[in-house]
């Protein structure tokens, strides 16, 4: 600090000080400093950004990656079942609605009623044994919407592309910590009227949770562009000043 102090450096150690000044209310400052530290973390490169799809429109791109069960699952904004959307025939109110069924497996019955009412759409998943759609509108609405109707435990439900995608990935990620198994049995599972392992509470929660982190990185993203201007600035202004007082810098 001494060597870019006006009094020593000159006229060019003057912005220089007033610039240090500032790097140190950042980093004095508790709320400062941790958005600091982890803007560093990302320009480092320590962190690999995973980009999350915005668009809720009732197609989306589809992949085989989004079936497997040996990963943990990563949420991008996309449900993990594909979409016929545009495809079907038989349209009606749901459907001009962009409405999409999901099965809540840790209520399923394994009944198979969904699946021989509309087997384009539902399946029972080979390891948990219970039913998942794993092709919307797979199927018209007259029958995906009597399969919602005749489940005999009520676990169907007609939910809307935002809801689906988190209803989809609280539920895989949930199964995959439990070795690809409903968290509990369907014996438990019944009449709890919901609870931890609800997926429509689970959803909800994850969604509020990414909303908080956005609003986050928003105001990081502001912050950050300050603190790159000001690291800029300081290597830019330090460079002029002269070789012998640079070197008493690094001393």
């Amino acid at each position: 600090m001494k060597i870019c102090h006006p009094d020593v450096a000159g006229d060019d150690g003057e912005e220089v000080c007033i610039l240090l000044n500032d790097a140190y209310d950042v980093l004095s400052n508790e709320e400062e400093k941790k958005a600091y530290d982890i803007e560093l973390v990302q320009r480092n490169g320590s962190k690999e950004p995973v980009f999350v799809d915005d668009d809720l429109s009732p197609t989306w791109d589809w992949t085989s990656k989004a079936g497997n069960k040996k990963e943990k699952p990563v949420y991008n904004g996309r449900p993990l079942s594909r979409s016929l959307y545009h495809k079907v025939e038989d349209k009606g109110p749901k459907h001009d609605e962009e409405k999409f069924v999901f099965v809540d497996e840790w209520t399923c019955i394994a009944c198979r009623n969904c699946c021989d009412v509309a087997p384009k759409t539902f399946c029972i998943d080979a390891d948990a044994g219970r039913a998942r759609v794993f092709a919307q509108w797979g199927n018209g609405e007259e029958l995906l919407d009597y399969a919602v109707q005749s489940c005999p435990v009520d676990c169907i439900y007609w939910v809307s592309r935002e809801e689906l995608q988190a209803l989809e990935y609280v539920t895989r990620d949930r199964m995959f910590e439990n070795g690809n198994q409903p968290p509990c049995s369907m014996a438990a599972r019944q009449g709890t009227g919901g609870g931890t392992d609800d997926p429509f509470r689970m959803a909800t929660g994850f969604m509020a949770k990414r909303a908080e982190e956005k609003r986050r990185q928003e105001a990081l993203g502001e912050g950050s562009e300050n603190f790159g201007a000001m690291q800029e600035r300081i290597r830019e202004l330090f460079s002029r000043l002269s070789e012998r007082l640079r070197r008493a810098g690094w001393g």
